[in-house]
């Protein structure tokens, strides 16, 4: 775990992975030793170094829509060479890529989560995997619809569909991780 990462999401007040998903994320990647990785909604980079650190030198290209944001995962990142930061919308990077990734990481709108599914796997490389955060909308995933906050029943009912989705098409996993982990993996 590195804490000082934590410490400074907290300081810029921006959101990143938990220190639990953070660990999965190292752990992970550090099993798959993927050569690619691509995030969509890096932040200051909290998630990016974790991946770093696991994957021991996968090309990753890490977007995110917010160039403070940007600046601060350069920093935080800055041991890592081989990882890229881009301004960019994820679902319009994707759109128009030509790669290909062995793993995608995606930690963004919530609401945006199913085209980014769509567009994630178009990119993914036979065996690849694709990992989804916050996929349980602050627990709103297993209320009842009549429970549901107004602000968030379009991004739930999103996320249940989605999920219901990936269950339906791909081997996966969903983990009980602070706000809820997908991992939805590629067939060959």
């Amino acid at each position: 775990m590195y804490p000082h990462l934590h410490e400074e999401a907290v300081t810029f007040q921006t959101p990143s992975v938990e220190p639990d998903v953070g660990e999965f994320l190292e752990t992970f990647t550090k099993a798959l030793r993927p050569k690619s990785i691509l995030e969509i909604g890096c932040g200051i980079g909290v998630s990016s170094y974790y991946m770093a650190s696991g994957s021991g030198g996968a090309k990753m290209t890490c977007l995110d829509r917010n160039e403070m944001r940007l600046e601060q995962a350069r920093r935080i990142c800055a041991k890592f060479p081989d990882t890229t930061f881009i301004n960019a919308d994820g679902v319009e990077f994707m759109k128009n890529c030509t790669e290909t990734y062995d793993m995608i990481f995606i930690d963004s709108m919530k609401r945006q989560y199913p085209i980014a599914y769509y567009y994630a796997e178009k990119l993914l490389n036979d065996g690849g995997f694709i990992v989804l955060d916050d996929m349980f909308m602050y627990g709103h995933i297993f209320d009842e619809d009549c429970e549901i906050p107004k602000r968030y029943i379009g991004a739930t009912t999103a996320l249940r569909e989605l999920i219901a989705h990936i269950k339906n098409t791909t081997v996966c996993s969903v983990l009980p991780l602070t706000g809820g982990v997908v991992v939805a993996a590629k067939r060959k």
